[in-house]
């Protein structure tokens, strides 16, 4: 996935979506139910799983075994951005 369509998906995101993403371009790599747990309890994201769940089919996200992980496109596209 381009820098540009993931520009135009993260564009669209509403604020419980955009903390979400944030918190795993912060985080990077998060185990399943730590990362539920914070998001409801720490973040006030009311469902954190159908939050996650469209982060994932929209390819911002990424299910490893146990955990949630930032995709490798939204990673490369932040770094060339520090370049730019």
């Amino acid at each position: 996935m381009s820098c540009e369509e993931i520009l135009s998906k993260v564009s669209r995101l509403d604020s419980e979506s955009n903390k979400v993403l944030k918190y795993f371009i912060r985080y990077r790599s998060v185990g399943e139910l730590l990362a539920l747990r914070e998001l409801k309890g720490l973040y006030d994201i009311k469902d954190p799983t159908k939050v996650i769940g469209y982060l994932l089919d929209l390819g911002l996200l990424e299910r490893g075994l146990g955990c949630y992980n930032i995709s490798r496109d939204v990673i490369k596209c932040l770094k060339s951005e520090d370049k730019s």
